[in-house]
C-alpha cells in the first residue's frame, strides 16, 4: 500500500508537467485527486501507527533504495499528508488568483512532488537515499517559492538555499560518521552503536545544527521570516506546517540512535527557550501579518524543542516520566502547530485576496465583511495562545509538567536550566497572547479602513479547508485523551527498553472544557438578570474635535506595541524611513525591524565568502587547458585520499 501511495503522488506530478498546455483544467484535476489521495493516505498512516512496514526498490542503482516507516515516521507522515489534504482543498479555491502570473499545471505538479519528497525523506532507510531526497525536497521548495511575484524573491530564495546547504553539510557529515561506526548505511541496522563520547557529542552537535537550519531554530532562523511570507499561502502552510516538522523528526530519530549526553539535552532545552522568547518578541513588533505568523513559527519550534529536550534528558538519565512527558508534549505540539499555523496562513491568504494589503496598519473592521474568516482565525489565535480548551493548551501543559518534573533534579545547574525554561515558556505564552490580540484586533476589529474589499469571489473550498482545521483545533483539545494514547505508543517505540508505565492523564480535559463553556455563558446570564439599562446603545461616529471623522484617525497596530518597541529598541534594530515626493503629497513614514542576529552572524559570513570568492576568482581565467589541469589535480587528490582512508 505504501508504494502505491508514493506512486500516486509521482503520477500526479507527471500529469501536471505533461498537461502544461491546458493549465487551468489539469491543475483543478490534480488538486482534486491530491486531496483524495492525501485523505486516503492520512487514514492509512494513522491506522498503521503502531506498525513497521516498508519496501525496497530493485534495479541497478549506486545503492539499493529502501524505505521503512516506523511509528515515529508514521506519525510525521500523517502530519504531512493531513496538511497536504487541507492545502490541496484550499488550493482549489486559491489558485484561480494565480492563473495570470503562473502556469497552474506546473505549480500543481511541483506541489505534488513536494509532498512526495517529504514522505520519501521520512521513510528513507539509507544514508545516500536520505540525503538525495533531502536535497531534492529543498530544491523543490525553492521552486515553489519562485511562484511569488515579489521583486526581491531571488535574494530571499538564495538565503534560504544557503542556510539549507549549511544544514545539509552538517547532516551528511553526521550520518557518514554514524554509518562508519555502524559499518552499514542502512538506518534499520543502526542499533546498539558503540561510539566514543567525544565522537557522539560531535555527531549530536552536527545533527542539531543540520536539522535546526531547516526547522528555523535560533540562531538559524533568519530564513523563516523571509521565505514563509514570500510563498503563496498554501505553500507557506506546507513549509511551516509539514516541512519544518521533518527536521524535528530527523533530530529525534538520529539522536536516539546513539547515547544521549545530558549536556546536549540541556543545550537543546536552552536553544528551545531562546527561540521561543526571541521568536515571539520579533513577531510582536511586525506590521505585516504574514511575517508575524512566520516569526511565531520560530517560537513554536522552540516550544517543540523544549519538549524534545526534556525527552532527551530523560533518556540520558533513564527517567521514564521525563521521557514520556517530554516526547508526548513535543510531538503533540508538533501536530498542533501544524494545524493552527496552517489555519493562520490560510486565513492570511484569504485576507490578502480580499484586500490586497499585507500591512496590518492599513486594515481593520473586516469581521463585518468577512465573518467566516474572522471566526476561523479567532479559533487559530486562541489555539496558538494556548488557551483552554483548544489544542495548544494541552500540548503546552504537558511540556510545563515535564519541565516542572525535571526541575526536581539533584543538580543545581539542571534545576536552574529547567526553572529558567519554565519562566521563558510562561513569558513567551504571555507575549503570544499579546501578539495575536494585536493581529486579530488590528485586522478584524474597529473601523474598516479599506472599502475596496473583494468578498464576492471567495471560493467555498477556502472556507472548507479552514473549517476542517478549525474543527481539528477544537477536537485535538477536547478529545486529547484519544491523541495521548496514540502518542504514548509512538514514544514507546522510541524507548523500547524503558519502563514507561506512567500515568499522564491527571486532568479531565472534557471537564475543563465544560467548565470554561459555563464560565463563558455566565456573564451573559448575569447581564440579563441584573442589567440596569436594557435600552439599546446608540451608535455614532467617534468625536473628532470638530473635524469629519476618518477611519485613518483610529489607532493602528503600531500603537498597541509602542511601549514594547521603546523598551527593546536595541534588540529589534529599527530603521525609520521617511519619504515625501512633494509638498502636496502625503508623507510616508516606515519603521521596519531588522533581526539583530543577521548583522551579528550572517552579514559577516556573507562578506567573508564574497571576499574569498573575489580572491580565488583569478583561477577562473577562461582558459580550458587550465580547467583540465584543475580537474586532474582534484582527481589525483581524491585517489590519494581514498587510498589513505579506505585502504588499498
Amino acid at each position: 500500500m505504501l508504494e502505491f501511495i508514493y506512486l500516486g503522488f509521482f503520477l500526479l506530478g507527471i500529469l501536471g508537467l505533461a498537461g502544461y498546455k491546458a493549465p487551468n483544467l489539469i491543475s483543478y484535476v490534480i488538486f482534486t485527486l491530491l486531496s483524495i489521495l492525501c485523505f486516503v493516505a492520512s487514514i492509512f498512516f494513522i491506522s498503521n501507527l503502531q506498525s513497521e512496514y516498508g519496501f525496497r526498490l530493485g534495479g541497478n542503482f549506486l545503492f539499493e533504495p529502501s524505505f521503512l516507516i516506523t511509528p515515529l515516521g508514521g506519525f510525521f507522515s500523517f502530519i504531512i499528508v493531513f496538511i497536504g489534504f487541507v492545502a490541496s482543498l484550499y488550493s482549489l479555491g486559491y489558485i484561480k488568483n494565480m492563473a495570470k502570473e503562473s502556469n497552474l499545471s506546473v505549480f500543481a505538479a511541483i506541489f505534488s512532488f513536494f509532498i512526495l519528497t517529504m514522505l520519501l525523506v521520512v521513510s528513507s532507510n539509507n544514508v545516500f537515499g536520505f540525503m538525495v531526497l533531502w536535497e531534492i525536497m529543498t530544491i523543490i521548495s525553492a521552486f515553489l517559492l519562485k511562484f511569488s511575484d515579489e521583486p526581491c524573491s531571488n535574494k530571499k530564495v538564495m538565503i534560504y538555499l544557503g542556510i539549507s546547504q549549511i544544514g545539509a553539510f552538517c547532516i551528511i557529515t553526521a550520518l557518514l560518521m554514524l554509518s562508519y561506526f555502524a559499518n552499514s548505511s542502512e538506518f534499520s541496522e543502526w542499533v546498539n552503536l558503540q561510539i566514543p563520547k567525544t565522537a557522539a557529542l560531535v555527531i549530536l552537535i552536527l545533527l542539531f545544527i543540520g536539522f535546526s537550519s531547516k526547522a528555523g531554530v535560533f540562531p538559524l532562523h533568519v530564513h523563516s521570516p523571509l521565505v514563509y511570507p514570500l510563498a503563496k499561502s498554501n505553500i507557506s502552510a506546507l513549509m511551516s506546517g509539514a516541512m519544518s516538522k521533518i527536521a524535528i523528526f530527523g533530530l529525534i530519530k538520529f539522536s536516539l540512535m546513539i547515547q544521549i549526553l545530558p549536556g546536549f539535552a540541556l543545550s537543546v532545552i536552552i536553544f528551545g527557550a531562546i527561540s521561543a522568547i526571541l521568536g515571539i518578541s520579533y513577531a510582536l513588533v511586525q506590521t505585516q501579518y504574514k511575517k508575524l505568523i512566520a516569526y511565531s513559527s520560530v517560537e513554536n519550534i522552540g516550544i517543540i524543542l523544549l519538549g524534545v529536550g526534556v525527552g532527551f534528558y530523560g533518556v540520558s538519565i533513564n527517567e521514564p516520566t521525563l521521557i514520556l512527558l517530554g516526547f508526548v508534549g513535543g510531538l503533540f505540539h508538533a501536530l498542533n502547530h501544524s494545524v493552527f499555523k496552517s489555519l493562520l496562513f490560510f486565513g492570511a491568504g484569504d485576507i490578502y485576496l480580499a484586500t490586497g494589503q499585507k500591512d496590518m496598519t492599513n486594515l481593520g473592521g473586516l469581521a463585518k465583511k468577512m465573518p467566516l474568516s474572522a471566526f476561523f482565525i479567532l479559533i487559530a489565535c486562541i489555539s496558538i495562545s494556548a488557551l483552554p480548551p483548544l489544542n495548544g493548551f494541552v500540548s503546552e501543559w504537558f511540556i510545563y509538567r515535564s519541565m516542572l518534573f525535571g526541575g526536581l533534579d539533584e543538580s543545581l545547574l539542571t534545576r536552574a536550566i529547567f526553572s529558567l525554561s519554565i519562566v521563558a515558556l510562561a513569558l513567551s505564552g504571555a507575549l503570544v497572547v499579546y501578539a495575536f490580540i494585536r493581529l486579530y484586533g488590528s485586522i478584524f476589529c474597529g473601523v474598516c479602513k479599506n472599502e475596496n474589499i473583494d468578498i464576492k469571489n471567495r471560493s467555498l473550498f477556502i472556507y472548507f479547508a479552514m473549517g476542517i482545521l478549525a474543527i481539528s483545533c477544537i477536537y485535538l483539545g477536547i478529545a486529547s485523551n484519544n491523541i495521548l494514547g496514540m502518542l504514548t505508543s509512538v514514544v514507546l517505540s522510541l524507548a523500547p527498553n524503558t519502563d514507561l508505565s506512567v500515568n499522564i492523564n491527571t486532568i479531565s480535559l472534557p471537564l475543563i472544557a465544560l467548565l470554561l463553556c459555563m464560565l463563558f455563558i455566565l456573564p451573559f446570564i448575569l447581564y440579563g438578570l441584573f442589567g440596569a439599562n436594557m435600552s439599546r446603545a446608540r451608535e455614532s461616529e467617534p468625536w473628532a474635535c470638530g473635524f469629519k471623522f476618518s477611519p485613518q484617525m483610529s489607532m493602528n497596530s503600531n500603537s498597541f506595541v509602542g511601549d514594547f518597541k521603546r523598551l527593546f529598541g536595541k534588540l529589534f534594530k529599527f530603521k525609520p524611513k521617511f519619504s515625501q515626493n512633494s509638498y502636496f503629497e502625503p508623507a510616508v513614514y516606515k519603521n521596519d525591524t531588522k533581526d539583530f542576529w543577521w548583522d551579528l552572524l550572517y552579514e559577516p559570513i556573507i562578506k567573508f565568502n564574497a571576499f574569498i570568492a573575489d580572491k580565488i576568482g583569478v583561477f577562473q581565467n577562461g582558459r580550458s587547458n587550465f580547467y583540465v589541469v584543475y580537474i586532474l589535480i582534484y582527481l589525483y587528490a581524491m585517489l590519494v585520499a581514498g587510498f589513505y582512508f579506505l585502504g588499498a
